[in-house]
Order: C-alpha cells, then structure tokens, then sequence
C-alpha cells in the first residue's frame, strides 16, 4: 500500500476507518460528486448504505434502518437532481407483490420515502419486483429494461418513471419482436438521445449483442458489429465522451474477466 492509500484506509490515529465488506449483485451511482453504494451479496443478502467522498478517498456508513430498503440484490440505482432512486431487488418475491419495489433517498435531508404506486392486478399501472433488470436517465425520468422475476420468468418489459409526476408509463414499441426481447444480467447506458443495450441472458444462454433505443422516434435498431466483447452477463457499462465502456462480467460457470472494452459511437468500432 502507498502512504496515501495507506492514510485513507487507516486514518491518522491508526484506527481502521469503516468501509464496505466484499460483495457482488449490488449497485452503486455517483450523485454531486459522491459514490453511492447499497446492498448486495457477501455471504448473505446485504441491506448497507455507504458514500465514497471521492476527494478524501473515504468510506461513510449511512443509516437505512428507519425507511430505508431491506436486503437488495441485483436492484439498479440512479442519481437525478440530488435524489437517489433504487428499484428492484427484493428478495421475497411473495412479499414484494403486494408494492411497487421503488425508493428514493433525499441526499440533502438524508430521508428515505417510499414509492407508493400499487401495482395493479394486471401489473400495468407500475413495474412489479424484478432483478437483473438495466436502468438509466434521460431528461427528467428513469427507463427500466428487462429483468427476471424468479420463477415467473424473464421480462422484456420497458417501463419510464417520471421524477417530476412520480408516475410510471409502459414504454411500448411498435412491435416486441424488434427489440431484444427478455433478458437480464444485461447493461444499459444513455449517449446523446439514444439508450444502448449490451449482452445478458436471454434463457439459458449469454448474449453478445449490441441495441440501440431512440428515444425520439421511439424505436429498437440493432447494431451489427464484427469485433466486440464476448458473451457477457453481469458487466458494467458506462458513457465516457464519445466511448462506451464495459468492464467485467463472464458466462455460467467460468471465472470473471477482468476485460474492458471500449465502443466508440462515431465509428461504431469495437476496441
């Protein structure tokens, strides 16, 4: 360890300062210059709150025992407008019919409330619990995508929440079989006014495709490619300038990859 990674884990009285145990299916999102992370698996589900300060490389436990969520894994979190938005993830799945599994945390006033948007019977008014499902902003709302609701199945549905009404809307296509269908373990990230969809289960068998969602014309177009990462599922990707980046993930029953890979939007190349 070098002296100042050495200071930020320890701290100057030699005390080892707190901070995350290891874990994977969480979720985390940067929010005014803070990394929020919460939940989870270790060894058992995981229902912790923490925020990296990114300036004095430091690690703060948050408290999520009044109205905070349970354990979650495999939820999504955004960030919009000093707000945090975790949805998804509960793991009693005959519980979590009854509620539409959205929370949302205050990061001023350090509340949690929840959302109160009753699923209907038919499930249409809002999303059900699901896990493995991709979420992102655009302008002022949030778009789910996909997911798995345990023994009921994967999902290939596309609900928008918006921040501002706090109300749901199914995002229809003109036609499902134009999109990518259901899958999970997939990634989503937003570039200018489209959303990209990358990789994740679709059945049994892990994907290496690439989709692109107008947000303006409202319609699926795939993106046909010759190199490209490998089939994954449970990689993270993100926006940097005119670049996709995904990192991570792997297939059933092999070992992670560390890999990164870089897709640049202009060009439509793989790197």
């Amino acid at each position: 360890m070098k002296g100042g990674a050495a200071r930020g884990a320890w701290g100057a009285a030699g005390a080892r300062r707190p901070r995350p145990c290891d874990r994977y299916k969480h979720a985390c999102a940067v929010c005014r210059g803070f990394v929020y992370l919460y939940g989870g698996r270790g060894s058992t589900a995981l229902r912790d709150f923490w925020r990296y300060h990114t300036v004095k490389n430091e690690w703060e436990m948050l408290d999520c025992s009044r109205d905070g969520p349970e354990e979650l894994e495999e939820h999504s979190m955004v960030a919009f407008k000093g707000s945090l938005y975790i949805f998804g993830g509960m793991m009693d799945s005959a519980f979590t019919q009854g509620k539409t599994p959205l929370w949302i945390y205050d990061t001023d006033s350090a509340r949690w409330t929840e959302s109160c948007n009753e699923p209907a019977e038919t499930e249409s008014s809002a999303p059900a619990n699901r896990k493995g499902h991709s979420a992102v902003v655009y302008h002022s709302s949030m778009y789910i995508y996909g997911g798995y609701f345990g023994i009921k199945g994967i999902s290939q549905e596309f609900w928008e929440f918006h921040f501002d009404t706090r109300k749901w809307l199914c995002v229809s296509s003109p036609c499902h079989s134009s999109g990518p269908g259901a899958r999970h373990g997939h990634s989503a990230a937003v570039y200018h006014t489209a959303m990209y969809l990358f990789g994740g289960l679709v059945g049994l068998t892990e994907q290496r495709d690439l989709w692109k969602w107008d947000f303006g014309s409202s319609s699926w177009s795939s993106i046909r490619t010759s190199q490209g990462p490998p089939p994954l599922v449970g990689h993270a990707s993100i926006v940097c300038k005119d670049s996709m980046l995904i990192f991570g993930g792997g297939i059933s029953n092999s070992s992670p990859n560390d890999d990164l890979w870089k897709y640049h939007f202009h060009t439509q190349t793989w790197k």
